[in-house]
């Protein structure tokens, strides 16, 4: 292993190992430690190359992503999160009660799914790696689980249960 190596599969910048500092390649930045380095390319060394991903990088890249989209999809209904939207699972208004539902049964069938999709990898990077917009294309959809998006502050009062009068 050298004394730098580059910290992003871009190569803009490179960690020096012996330090840890993270540096920009490009000229002018970095400081002292940049002019340091460039010092050292110029001397004709060059950069161990960024890692390639390993499987489990790819996992770990993704998931996140996946529970980004569902966070997003709660937030479609003015609910703060899926935890929150699944809370209504025995609301009393049906219109609650049937985002819960379907939020449940949608995370169920993307995660059951992701696993099953990551298993079919064996553990060995796809090829090419999609992204994850091209994952989530793949994955089962919201809709798919009678998810609905009602319109922003709208309850459907036909679905509100009777108030009780006094």
């Amino acid at each position: 292993m050298g004394r730098y190596k580059y910290n992003t599969q871009d190569r803009t910048t490179v960690m020096d190992t012996e330090t840890g500092a993270i540096i920009p390649v490009e000229e002018g930045q970095g400081g002292w430690q940049g002019d340091v380095f460039r010092t050292w390319l110029a001397e004709g060394n060059e950069p161990d190359p960024f890692p390639a991903p390993t499987f489990a990088d790819y996992v770990a890249a993704f998931t996140p992503g996946l529970q980004q989209w569902m966070e997003d999809t709660a937030k479609t209904n003015a609910y703060d999160s899926v935890l929150s939207c699944v809370s209504y699972k025995d609301s009393g208004v049906p219109q609650f009660a049937g985002d819960a539902a379907a939020m449940i049964a949608w995370r169920d069938a993307l995660w059951r799914w992701a696993s099953q999709w990551q298993a079919g990898f064996n553990g060995q990077l796809p090829d090419p790696i999609p992204t994850l917009e091209q994952v989530i294309a793949l994955a089962p959809q919201p809709e798919d689980f009678n998810w609905v998006v009602h319109p922003a502050g709208t309850i459907i009062e036909s679905q509100l249960p009777p108030v009780a009068t006094a």
